[in-house]
């Protein structure tokens, strides 16, 4: 009992902890570009947070990039509407990346909308003739980069303050520090203040929420369940501690989905952590995630779409007992031949002919094109996918057997699980 209690008052003391803050900022809300979802914002997010910015006063906007349409004018409008009742706040900074830039920009030539927002940050998106707004009133920053292989036709903005960085991949101009700082200056007003540095969280337990959602299109996933295990990075197992009535091991953390597909667990430092997720409909996915420095509220766990472009993109993803179906997803940055190190096992990845600049990879799918033999090449399935990369590689399913995924230095051993059990989504930040 006494250690419950105790239990209790820690993450009594950590919920605390969290909503202590004295910021007089305006709330910001963040719009992702195409193919994109919330968690784009995770870290420029953090980073705000490190340095004053209420975590209630930062939200991402979802919407569909592949499908939305005219509607995405209107659902972004009635989303700010709830921020500025939910915080008081009579206006909101807005930040669009990529497509989410023309988002904003359309939303903006709406006079009335424009009076909802004091400034507005456009970032690796289309070169535009003036700042944002019906008569360009809105103070506009464009921040590009000259090596974004997606934006081709980014560049100074006649009117705005603009930012040219160099180096930067299309991610990595909406997730860098180099792209936090003049971001945080602009909205207030100060030079010199921002420390881009993600401050790890002196909390006992960090807060880890999200939703779940279907790829690419964001609509709210329907969850039966999505359970949180603890696993070790060196073996890919999972650290049992308890039994459920059904006999299957898990570490103590299970929730259920909520309707509106949103979850939420407390979680101690240096835990690497596994996310089962089990669709109403769909296949089941196993998400798997390095420690998380601070809290984070924008953990996205992704299901494969049962219908339209993106399925039949996906269509070829193996569903037996034979193999392995892996994704390895950068979330942060493009893995580039030349600049990144990505491998599986002795299998290199991050060749030139796999992952050149113009290809601006975010996330390599693993499988094989049905001969069970490893090429090494890419599949035509994923060729033309923005984004997206797939390589054939066999990997057998098999019991007590493990694989290794190298990235930049730091590397995490995972089970070989069959692909009929579900897909293996492995997170790098």
């Amino acid at each position: 009992m006494k250690k419950i209690l105790f239990i209790l008052l820690l993450i009594s003391q950590s919920v605390s902890a969290q909503q202590k803050c004295t910021d007089k900022n305006l709330p910001i809300v963040f719009v992702h570009g195409f193919m994109g979802s919330g968690d784009n914002w995770a870290t420029q997010i953090q980073r705000f947070s490190s340095n004053g910015f209420c975590e209630d006063k930062l939200f991402v906007f979802d919407w569909n990039s592949i499908g939305g349409g005219s509607t995405t004018s209107t659902s972004l409008n009635k989303f700010i509407d709830g921020v500025l009742k939910k915080t008081n706040a009579t206006k909101i900074n807005l930040v669009g990346h990529s497509a989410g830039g023309g988002v904003c920009y359309a939303y903006l030539k709406d006079s009335v909308q424009a009076l909802k927002v004091a400034k507005y940050v456009h970032i690796g998106s289309t070169k535009m003739k003036a700042p944002a707004g019906k008569n360009n009133e809105i103070p506009t920053m464009n921040i590009y980069s000259t090596d974004d292989k997606v934006i081709k036709n980014g560049g100074d903005i006649a009117g705005a303050i603009n930012v040219k960085q160099t180096g930067n991949d299309h991610m990595q101009v909406a997730t860098s520090a180099a792209t936090f700082t003049p971001m945080y200056n602009f909205f207030t007003e100060t030079s010199g203040k921002a420390n881009p540095t993600i401050l790890p969280s002196k909390d006992y337990y960090k807060q880890i929420t999200g939703k779940g959602v279907v790829m690419a299109e964001n609509t709210i996933l329907s969850l039966d369940s999505v359970i949180c295990y603890n696993y070790n990075p060196k073996n890919g197992k999972r650290f049992f501690t308890k039994k459920r009535g059904d006999d299957s091991s898990y570490t103590g953390w299970m929730r259920f989905g909520k309707e509106d597909g949103t979850f939420s667990f407390n979680v101690t430092k240096d835990q690497y952590l596994e996310f089962e997720v089990q669709p109403t409909n769909g296949r089941r996915v196993f998400y798997y995630f390095e420690p998380f420095m601070r809290n984070n509220k924008n953990i996205y766990l992704r299901a494969l779409p049962t219908g339209g472009m993106a399925a039949a993109m996906l269509g070829n993803i193996p569903n037996d007992d034979k193999q392995t179906a892996l994704v390895i997803f950068t979330a942060n940055n493009a893995v580039i031949a030349g600049r990144d190190s990505l491998a599986i096992d002795s299998i290199p990845l991050s060749l030139p002919q796999l992952m050149p600049a113009n290809k601006t990879s975010i996330a390599c799918f693993l499988f094989d094109d049905g001969d069970e033999l490893t090429s090494g090449k890419a599949l035509k399935s994923l060729s033309a996918a923005p984004f997206l990369t797939g390589v054939d590689v066999f990997i057998k399913a098999e019991e007590n057997k493990t694989m290794c995924i190298y990235y930049n230095g730091r590397s995490i051993v995972l089970p070989k699980r069959k692909s009929k059990d579900g897909i293996m989504i492995v997170v790098f930040n």
